[in-house]
């Protein structure tokens, strides 16, 4: 039999708040259980506050909560509709009696005045509120109501913002590293770079004490979860998401909806997440019922399109649904109705939704260190621009990818035949090697700008990692340094031109530069990296320095040819290729969009596969899309996502707008295909074969979403 972490596969959460035990309607929320076809539900404990009466005199109470234990009503009620209850607790903060209490529990200025925000005083990871006394809320609760599991979406304490100089950090941060605490945030500052590492640690040694409590007094699948989110390319609070879901045989995603990023972004959190944990594993996804982005309205109902759309993307990346609503009653009706359509086809599609493996040769790579230190010291969000701006080239031009943890090369590496190394600054001697196997093996690697220049630590080298592996050295001759480069366009713009140079295009009969026989020049924005290619070392562009912008009459230079080379190509031993772009052109593409840098990035690409491209879909408009191979029946699933709504943009998606056709090209030598239907609206696609094991199929016009099921 199924474990409960392994069968439930859509969740429900009415997040409660203080006023909740008087205006809860049992009936209603029963109903809309099954309504949503949810086979689960996350429901308010304790923590911050409690909604059970709690035996700890200073576990704060509900403000409404009187002698109610709604806690335990909806545990009951839960459990006779057959659900699997998730217990949520909030642990990061606490009111003024248990302070007064325990003093010493509580997250410290470096002057000692205790942290806090709206009344509430922040707790100290380190001390005995998370070592004792949470665990004993636990104990409790599991002792009063045998709860299934538990979240917690504040257990990684303060926000990175602060550093806690309570005595318990300090002790406990000297014994780690033999220093005192850093004085301030600095990644410069290898003291500070220590507490980095040291922070990670802490949270991962509570996650260990939370499990290991819950298993003694649940039971071996009584499972302490957390919630994680989902975007491992953005530095989060200490959270080492890679250890986390090597621990954990569930994932609680809390990523509830895009934030600057268009809704690609969520898919790729799901590809992200499952490459490290296994695409076996479950995990669902916080939904947002209310309004978020530019302004958040909680008590709001969100657009309906942006909400789908979100949710059906984390769908295509292998994520399952999971509502959210906050109070449990609202003025705003619209609220109750926002997920319905996609719980609905996802109860009707499910068995499309699991037991499968990703298609694709394209692995990107990424690293904890090189998000946390190369995001730091490289600054101007260099790095998720550069993710960004990879994703969108590769969506753009048609090409599935899936993200690799750097860590896990030698093991995720076999169907790979690319590596891309999006501004990959901090590579550790294990992350060097496992790239050079590969590369040995016959892999390609495309890489950008500041690759390699500093070790895992966050220590600059003396020699850039991967030198040998790209063909050429790095010169110590840096000129203008990328990293005060940036993207403020206001301060170097017309008048300060910094930006406004250029690539010649040197190899005119190369691949990468399909498209563009009508120009020798192309937008560069950037200062490169000086570089010495190897004898054996194709140049394929060279740099065009700056130049006026302003005023038109200056718009001309004495300069326009270097010998400076930008974009080299080096033919290793193993047979694959390495292309090298001298400067931020992944990151710079992801903060500006230009389209040709996106076509450039793309051609580059497919150059470097050559005829190995097993999947590649063709539109006059943005689709993001996941193909998969099931594992027990012989199918392929395409998921489609019209992303035309709002392009990769930040704002509200709010009209459905179809587009067509769409062309789909499979290469899958070691599959004969028959047939092809569309699992959305069930209707037949027509499937051509072509010489060499190749397949195309058109879908003539493409709404939402699509899912295409091919045997």
């Amino acid at each position: 039999m199924k474990k409960w972490y392994e069968r439930v596969r859509r969740y429900g959460q009415n997040n409660l708040t203080e006023i909740d035990p008087e205006l809860y309607d049992a009936g209603f929320w029963r109903e809309f259980w099954r309504k949503t076809g949810i086979q689960a539900i996350i429901v308010n404990a304790g923590g911050i506050v409690a909604y059970y009466p709690s035996r700890f005199e200073h576990h704060y109470r509900a403000a409404r909560l009187g002698d109610r234990d709604l806690f335990g009503d909806i545990v009951k009620a839960g459990r006779e509709e057959g659900l699997a209850i998730i217990a949520r607790m909030d642990s990061n903060r606490a009111v003024e009696s248990l302070y007064s209490a325990k003093p010493q529990w509580f997250a410290r200025h470096r002057d000692g005045e205790p942290i806090m925000s709206q009344g509430r005083y922040f707790s100290c990871i380190n001390s005995g509120y998370y070592k004792e006394y949470i665990p004993e809320l636990l104990t409790e609760i599991i002792e009063r109501y045998r709860p299934d599991g538990f979240t917690d979406n504040s257990w990684t304490g303060i926000p990175r913002k602060f550093i806690c100089y309570c005595d318990n950090c300090k002790d406990s941060f000297r014994l780690y590293s033999g220093n005192d605490l850093p004085l301030e945030i600095n990644y410069n500052d290898p003291i500070y770079r220590k507490w980095i590492e040291w922070s990670y640690k802490c949270r991962l040694d509570n996650w260990d004490l939370f499990n290991e409590v819950t298993k003694k007094h649940g039971g071996e699948d009584c499972l302490w979860l957390g919630m994680i989110g989902a975007n491992a390319i953005a530095p989060n609070n200490f959270t080492n998401i890679r250890e986390i879901a090597r621990r954990s045989k569930i994932l609680m995603v809390d990523s509830q909806s895009r934030s600057k990023t268009g809704f690609e972004q969520n898919s790729l959190n799901g590809a992200i997440l499952h490459q490290l944990a296994g695409w076996d594993v479950v995990m669902p996804e916080s939904s947002a019922s209310y309004v978020r982005g530019f302004q958040a309205y909680r008590r709001g109902a969100s657009s309906p399109l942006e909400l789908h759309l979100w949710m059906l993307e984390g769908i295509a990346g292998g994520i399952s649904p999971w509502w959210h609503i906050i109070g449990s009653a609202h003025e705003d009706k619209r609220i109750f109705d926002l997920h319905m359509p996609v719980m609905e086809w996802h109860q009707k599609n499910e068995k499309y939704l699991y037991n499968r493996r990703p298609i694709s040769n394209i692995g990107l790579v990424w690293s904890q260190g090189n998000v946390e230190f190369g995001s730091g010291l490289l600054e101007n969000n260099r790095v998720q621009d550069a993710w960004r701006g990879i994703v969108m080239a590769l969506t753009r031009a048609g090409l599935t990818f899936l993200p690799v943890n750097a860590r896990d090369i030698d093991m995720q590496t076999d169907e790979i035949d690319l590596l891309i190394l999006p501004e990959f600054a901090v590579v550790s001697d294990d992350d060097e090697k496992a790239i050079c196997a590969f590369a040995e093996r016959g892999g390609s690697v495309l890489a950008f700008g500041e690759t390699g220049i500093y070790d895992r630590g966050g220590c600059r080298r003396e020699s850039p990692a991967l030198e040998s592996l790209l063909g050429l050295r790095f010169s110590s001759k840096t000129g203008e340094a990328m990293n005060d480069i940036g993207s403020d366009i206001g301060v170097k713009g017309w008048e300060n031109p910094v930006l406004h140079s250029y690539i010649r295009i040197e190899d005119r009969d190369s691949p990468v530069f399909n498209g563009f026989s009508e120009t020798a020049v192309l937008p560069m924005g950037g200062i490169p990296k000086k570089i010495i290619p190897g004898k054996d070392t194709k140049i394929l562009a060279t740099f065009v320095p700056p130049f006026p912008m302003y005023p038109p009459e200056f718009v001309w230079t004495d300069n326009p040819k270097t010998d400076e080379p930008v974009i080299t190509e080096y033919k290793n031993p193993g047979g694959g290729k390495a292309v090298y772009a001298a400067w931020d052109l992944d990151a710079l593409y992801g903060r500006a969009a230009l389209p040709d840098h996106g076509d450039l990035i793309g051609n580059i690409v497919k150059y470097l596969l050559g005829e190995k491209i097993p999947v590649q879909v063709e539109c006059d408009a943005y689709i993001d899309f996941k193909v998969y191979r099931t594992t027990q029946e012989k199918k392929l699933v395409i998921h489609l996502i019209n992303s035309n709504h709002s392009g990769f943009a930040q704002g509200y998606a709010e009209k459905n707008i179809p587009v067509g056709p769409v062309n789909i090209k499979l290469k899958l030598p070691d599959m004969i295909l028959s047939k092809a239907w569309t699992a959305v609206d069930e209707q037949d696609v027509k499937l051509y074969c072509e010489s060499g094991g190749t397949y195309t199929l058109c879908l003539e016009r493409l709404g939402i979403h699509q899912l295409i099921v091919l045997e």
